[in-house]
């Protein structure tokens, strides 16, 4: 939230109005807000493999299968996620200026 926040006053809509000169701000603000929701993954990533270990101990004697932790795992991080992106994209949305109105 705080990086979004960072991210609005930088592209704040006050300096930029909807014409072919600003284009190459929305469109920079666009590709940012992107690839922070990408980056966003990195971490878990890392946590996973940190895992790893006790998986392949537990595979080999046939304690859990492989769909036993990677379901779990995956269906638990898709509603944080979600969270994420929707705290990003509400408040950056507006403020950045993609639409002039609140109501979309």
């Amino acid at each position: 939230a705080i990086i979004a926040l960072v991210t609005m006053s930088v592209f704040l809509r006050t300096r930029m109005t909807i014409s072919f000169t600003h284009a190459n701000y929305y469109m920079g603000a666009l590709f940012f807000s992107i690839f922070m929701i990408m980056l966003n993954g990195i971490p878990e990533m890392s946590m996973q493999i940190g895992r790893l270990p006790s998986f392949y101990k537990q595979k080999s004697y046939y304690f859990y299968s492989s769909w036993a932790y990677a379901i779990p795992a995956s269906v638990l991080k898709v509603p944080i996620s979600i969270l994420d992106s929707l705290v990003w994209i509400s408040i950056t949305y507006y403020g950045i200026g993609y639409t002039p109105t609140v109501s979309r």
